[in-house]
Parts: structure tokens; sequence; C-alpha cells
């Protein structure tokens, strides 16, 4: 570099505390006008880095100027930060780079946010060092404090991460509030299921349930019915399961499932048929035959599961009751299968 090339020593601040704390505004061009902004700034906030950062500019221009012409500048930006006060940095630089059209910048910053602010001055005019001001004992506690700050507003701005990031903690705040200790069970519970739906990918088949609802609600008010109803069933015999698997719990692990299989099978039936009719109901392309089918296929597994479940909560039950369930359920599968056919 040369003694005729022109050297900007420049410091930004982002978020504008000059403007706000010290009511000056930016840019700030010359030796005398920075130092006065700085002393402004120090007077209303001494802990602020960027006080820190500015005298740092003046310091490196007194170095420089015998050498190099040079010029120091302080430009702002504002309170809301991100495209507001980005925009307001390119245009005060444009304005400096006028009056001192420099060849090369000399940034100097107090080290929070170089990666926002060096591509805008990069795009302007070369940068050709850049130099942090951090107070020693404050250094790591600032840079987490700006990481934590964007990782926020990145989840804010990204609505899958915010109903991951704020959602499903506010559910457990909202849980436990309601239900104190015992609501530990249902936040466990949620976590489980949001695991369970994540690791085997079921995410799409978890939205095309709630696309299904919603279009009801507005086209089909019957179907939206039948699948609230269909949700109640399910509902009771997720309870009636419970409480009759806690009664074998102590017995057995086949039992305290067969016990939960036998009380809430032909609930999750009756749910299942209520919302598959209501769901059909009014489609052109399906008969009342065909719709009638499923039921009678669903209600012959159900009956096979149920006499299953009470073969293992009584063996002394005769296995004949579980033959003759297999029977008449294959009946069931033969007439739901002539149904579809004919329909």
């Amino acid at each position: 570099m040369t003694k005729r090339e022109r050297v900007l020593i420049l410091n930004v601040d982002r978020d504008n505390d000059i403007g706000i704390k010290a009511d000056v505004s930016g840019p700030i061009i010359g030796r005398d006008k920075v130092i006065e902004a700085g002393v402004k700034l120090g007077l209303k906030d001494p802990e602020d880095s960027d006080f820190n950062a500015i005298f740092e500019a003046v310091k490196v221009y007194d170095e420089l100027k015998k050498k190099y012409k040079s010029e120091v500048a302080v430009i702002t930006g504002d309170r809301n930060v991100g495209i507001q006060s980005d925009k307001k940095i390119a245009d005060q630089l444009k304005s400096v780079l006028k009056k001192f059209p420099a060849d090369f910048a000399i940034l100097v910053t107090d080290g929070s946010e170089d990666e926002h602010i060096i591509p805008i001055i990069q795009n302007m005019v070369p940068i050709l060092s850049v130099k942090k001001v951090v107070v020693k004992q404050a250094e790591e506690l600032e840079s987490s404090y700006y990481k934590i700050k964007d990782f926020i507003h990145e989840s804010l701005e990204n609505p899958r991460m915010a109903r991951l990031v704020f959602g499903l903690p506010s559910l457990v705040l909202i849980t436990y509030a309601l239900f104190g200790i015992d609501g530990w069970r249902a936040i466990v519970g949620i976590a489980g299921i949001y695991l369970f739906i994540k690791g085997f990918k079921l995410d799409d088949y978890v939205l095309g349930v709630f696309n299904e609802l919603k279009m009801s609600l507005i086209k089909r008010r019957f179907a939206f019915f039948s699948y609230i109803v269909s949700m109640v069933f399910c509902a009771l015999g997720m309870y009636r399961g419970y409480t009759s698997a806690l009664e074998w719990l102590n017995i057995g692990i086949f039992e305290t499932g067969a016990g939960f299989v036998s009380a809430s099978v032909y609930f999750f039936f009756i749910a299942g048929t209520i919302a598959w009719i209501g769901r059909n109901v009014h489609t052109k392309k399906r008969s009342g035959r065909k719709i009638a089918a499923i039921p009678l296929f669903g209600f012959a597994i159900s009956l096979v599961i149920y006499i299953a479940a009470e073969l293992i909560l009584k063996p002394e039950s005769f296995a004949f009751n579980f033959l003759f369930s297999i029977v008449f359920g294959f009946s069931l599968l033969f007439v739901a299968v002539l149904l579809e056919w004919k329909g």
C-alpha cells in the first residue's frame, strides 16, 4: 500500500446505540466529531462495548495518519437490527465514501456481529484489516449472547423451528401448570409420541390427518362430526384399556397387554367404523355395500383379538371359543369380500 492510497478507519454501530443513548446521528466523519460522539456515549453508558470500539478507531487513525491519507468515521444502523439497520449502514457508507473516496478500509469493531456487516462494507470498499475490540472479561459471554440471540431470531422466523423450540416447551409448561407432578406422565407421553412420529418418519401421515380434519370441517360437516365421535371412542378405549391393564400389572406383561386389549378393542372398532362411514357416506364412487364391507372385516378381526385376549386372561376358558371366533371371523370376511365384489 502506497502513501497516495486512501485508508478509511471505520467503526459500525449496527444497533445505533450512539443515536439512542447519545442522540448523535450517523454518519460521523472526522477525528474531533468521532471523539465528541464517543464521549457522549461514554457519559451515558460507560459499559457499552461501542464506546471502546469508537476510541480504538481514533487510536488506529492517529497511528496511520502520519503514513497514509486517512480518515476516521462512525456509521450507525437502527434499533431494529436486520434489513432495516443494514440498509441504513449501506446508505451512510455511500455518503462517507463520497466525502472520502477510500481505496481501503480498516474495520474497527466490538466483534459482536462482524459476519453481518463485513459483506456490506466489502461490497463498496476493500477491507484491508479487521480489528476487534472486546472487553476481556466479557468476550466469551458476549459471543455466547449473540449466538443465542441469532438462534432465537432464526427460530422465530422459521415456523417449523418455532413449533419445536417454543411450541413443545410451552405444552410442557401448560401441562405441568394444570396437573402438577402428575402432569409429568403426560409430558413424557407427549415427548414419546413426538419422538415416535419423527423416528419412524410419520410426519406426512400426521399432517394428512390434520388436513383431512380441516377439509371436513369446511366442506363435509357430517364427516367432521363422525371424526370427533370417533376420537371420543378412541379416548374411551384408551381409558378403559389403561384401567384394565392396571389390574393385571403385577401378574405379567402378557396379562397386562391382554387386559388392555380386552377392554378396549371394541371401542377402537366402533371408533374406526364411525370414522370410515363418515368419510365415505358422501363419496359417490363407493356404494352402500362397499362401505359396509370394511366394518364387517374390522369386526371379524376385533372378535378374534378379543377372544384371544380373554383366553390369556382366563386360561380355563375353552379353546373352542377361540376356534369358533376364527371360523366366524372367516365367515364375516367372506361376506365382506362378497359385498365389496358385488358393490
